[in-house]
């Protein structure tokens, strides 16, 4: 009986809640409703603001589509295909849900089925493993006494941080266009293509088997500290409990927040920008590409067994971008290849459509026990004569 008509009466809603609370013209930051208000709260309430007030009563408008099911019908329990949001949450959790909430288009119909939320399910776990990696590599790191200048970095490190970047300002971008599904998208490509697949593989030996507080190991530790606070702070809007458990386990400069919630999203000026380190780096992941061609038919044909077995030779056409990019990367080629022994022939004419060309061997050498690598220096430490060099002085660096 309060009621004088549905589409009036939510039509001036913004005066009832904003208005009442903020004062008379308070604008609204956003209106979110489905795509059927067009015609009907989103119309009413600019009608009734504009006649009445002279202004829209919203800054914005974001619309949805409705959820169906994995071929396009209508979620109905009658026709068996509803899938119970709880049921989702008790066998996978909330943030499973909160993931595909935010990488579907909300923009058309939203699709839900068991099939979508098998692939989610994938694709949170290679999310939360990559954290738990990152996480697994800088106990010991204090960002306040530890961390290094981007000057001051490996290039390569270097380099983690400028793509890391570029990563930050296309996420910045998508969410203040509310395109959470490019959100998503960004950083789990980010996450799986840049760091899993590249970049946490080809470190893993300077963070495990480097000299705890040397450069080398130090300066990966400030790239992997800087890029795991701010993924946690980009991901927290969508995996809120994720990011908020994982938040609690790593030492955080002094000041910050002790909830995720409470800090920042973090800005792509937040970063350093190398256009022309950038430039090098895309150049040599084309020469990587071969390498990592050619080891995997090398194993293939059971000429080496780890990669670390193998000495690979490179060969580049002399005054090209690939060269150049060799060059620049050149005494960290065993790293950036995960392999033990790199040689670089430069010549006049490749031949070949590709930027080089890749020949592998099996190393028939000692190996070290420590960290894998055959290196000649194995054994030159009478103190340590199952280890190389550097293996030898990592040891007798730390306490006994």
């Amino acid at each position: 009986r309060d009621i004088l008509d549905v589409w009036f009466d939510s039509g001036v809603s913004y005066a009832a809640v904003m208005e009442a609370a903020h004062g008379l013209g308070t604008r609204t930051d956003l209106y979110l409703e489905g795509s059927d208000q067009h015609r009907g709260w989103f119309q009413s309430s600019l009608l009734a603001s504009v006649g009445t007030r002279g202004q829209a009563p919203y800054k914005a408008v974001l619309t949805h589509g409705f959820v169906v099911d994995g071929t396009g019908r209508k979620l109905s329990k009658s026709e068996g295909n509803y899938i119970d949001p709880n049921k989702i949450i008790d066998a996978n959790g909330a943030d499973l849900l909160r993931l595909w909430t935010a990488a579907e288009d909300y923009r058309d119909d939203i699709r839900l089925s068991q099939e979508i939320l098998n692939r989610l399910v994938e694709a949170y776990r290679k999310i939360r493993n990559t954290f738990r990696f990152m996480l697994g590599v800088v106990p010991d790191f204090d960002p306040d006494a530890d961390a290094l200048a981007p000057e001051a970095m490996l290039p390569q490190d270097r380099w983690a941080l400028v793509r890391f970047g570029e990563v930050v300002g296309r996420v910045r971008k998508a969410y203040d266009a509310y395109e959470f599904h490019a959100v998503v998208r960004t950083i789990l490509d980010f996450l799986v293509t840049d760091l899993s697949a590249f970049y946490l593989d080809i470190t893993k030996d300077r963070l495990y088997c480097g000299r705890p507080d040397g450069v080398e190991r130090r300066s990966a530790q400030t790239a992997v500290w800087r890029m795991l606070d701010g993924c946690l702070r980009l991901m927290a809007p969508v995996l809120s409990f994720t990011v908020e458990e994982a938040w609690g386990h790593f030492r955080r400069p002094a000041g910050a927040p002790d909830s995720v919630f409470l800090a920042r999203l973090p800005e792509a000026a937040d970063y350093p920008v190398d256009a022309p380190l950038a430039a090098t780096m895309t150049a040599f992941l084309g020469v990587r590409d071969v390498v990592l061609k050619a080891l995997e038919e090398a194993r293939a044909a059971k000429v080496i067994g780890h990669p670390l077995a193998a000495a690979v030779t490179v060969r580049v056409q002399a005054g090209t971008d690939a060269e150049r990019a060799v060059r620049a990367f050149e005494s960290a080629l065993p790293e950036l290849f995960v392999v033990s022994r790199v040689r670089v022939d430069a010549v006049p004419a490749l031949g070949a459509d590709a930027p080089a060309v890749a020949e592998v061997a099996a190393i028939d050498g000692p190996r070290c026990a420590r960290c894998w690598n055959y290196a000649e220096s194995v054994g030159a430490d009478a103190r340590h004569d199952d280890l190389c060099a550097r293996c030898a002085d990592v040891l007798e660096t730390l306490p006994a």
